[in-house]
């Protein structure tokens, strides 16, 4: 009940515009004291330093990284393989694990017991050959399939009014489906997290912008998909596009210097 009570509270949240958001962060930076970000042991006994871990392979796309919401919606479609990749490296399967249970999908993220809740769906505004529409992921046969949908709702309406996602290429929807990890655990779905970083990575990868929120409006989302609200719930979504020379102001605001000013 407890859990319950935790999902269905925080679901179709009214959020601020960009402006609101930015002026009440700020307020509560202004009035409320910082929280350490770090935990250091200089107090320790002994501290053994490790060597700096290199700037190649998978280091150096992960040191690469940055979540930037600037898309530029002008400077040309992103590729069909692109996206590809983006989906592929979070919930694609790399084979079968054959267990009492029977078969269950390996994926390239982790996922208690192998029970992968999670479906991808991509909203394409900007894919070379790929018509914009509403498209389901298909994690066994790496495809999509196209999804009926009266009107495409734009990144901004999806995303919470977050008008700075408008410019997306693509925006991958990360909804979770309870009942395969309930017929096995009573643990929450802990593999959002899992899947967006390969996402996100993938995107880095491949020359391109990427950023994750969990600011969704979830009403829209669960019209557009047609699922069950109460054993269905969009979890997260992560937008992919080009990357704009402008900055956004949620990209521009620099914390440490209001911090500076108390």
């Amino acid at each position: 009940m407890t859990a319950g009570l935790y999902h269905f509270s925080i679901k179709y949240t009214q959020y601020l515009d960009a402006g609101s958001s930015i002026a009440a962060m700020t307020e509560r930076v202004l009035n409320v004291p910082p929280v350490s970000l770090f935990t250091t042991k200089d107090d320790a006994a002994r501290v053994v330093s490790l060597p700096p871990p290199r700037d190649d392979g998978c280091f150096g796309v992960m040191k690469r990284r940055r979540s930037y919401r600037g898309f530029d919606g002008s400077a040309g479609a992103i590729t069909k393989e692109q996206l590809r990749d983006c989906l592929f490296s979070g919930i694609g399967i790399v084979g079968p694990a054959r267990t009492d249970l029977g078969e269950l999908p390996l994926k390239t993220t982790p996922s208690g017991g192998a029970r992968n809740p999670y479906e991808a769906y991509v909203l394409a505004y900007n894919v070379q050959d790929l018509p914009n529409g509403l498209y389901h992921y298909s994690a066994l046969e790496n495809s999509l399939a196209y999804m009926p949908c009266d009107t495409l709702p734009s990144a901004e309406t999806v995303l919470g009014g977050q008008d700075w996602f408008s410019g997306a290429s693509a925006l991958i929807l990360l909804v979770a489906n309870f009942a395969r990890t309930a017929w096995k655990y009573r643990h929450p779905t802990i593999e959002a997290g899992h899947i967006a970083q390969n996402m996100l990575l993938a995107a880095t990868a491949n020359g391109l912008v990427a950023t994750p929120t969990c600011a969704l409006n979830d009403s829209v989302i669960e019209t557009m998909l047609d699922i069950d609200p109460v054993m269905q719930s969009p979890i997260y979504a992560v937008a992919v596009g080009t990357r704009s020379e402008t900055a956004t102001i949620a990209d521009l605001v620099d914390w440490s210097a209001v911090e500076h000013q108390q």
